[in-house]
């Protein structure tokens, strides 16, 4: 695989599929943090969906827990359904605020 073939779009990345190692869909991805000066993607805002869905809030993740399916054409997040349910979620004013915390909270409970 040369690097132009995992080369991906931001805006081809908004609307994608997370789905749990079991194939089940738990959201969509619908913001993504990047470190500029790394010019590295940190986080993802994912969006549950269906029984997981969180009244307008987001859930993000480090991006380290995302792997590509390519048959799924998805991202498969490899942590348990409960572990996701019960992680930090915010609402889009929280994200959007450069004081409110919430990378530190998410890398304490993502921690492995």
């Amino acid at each position: 695989m040369s690097v132009d073939d995992r080369l991906v779009k931001s805006a081809a990345l908004i609307g994608t599929k997370v789905n749990d190692v079991g194939g089940h869909k738990i959201g969509v991805i619908r913001e993504i943090y990047i470190d500029r000066d790394a010019g590295i993607g940190r986080y993802v805002a994912i969006e549950p969906s269906g029984l997981f869905s969180a009244g307008g809030k987001y859930h993000p993740l480090p991006w380290r827990l995302l792997t590509y399916d390519e048959k799924a054409e998805a991202y498969v997040l490899d942590i348990a359904k409960d572990r996701f349910k019960e992680a930090p979620a915010y609402d889009r004013d929280q994200l959007n605020s450069a004081t409110y915390g919430w990378a530190a909270q998410v890398e304490r409970y993502f921690e492995v």
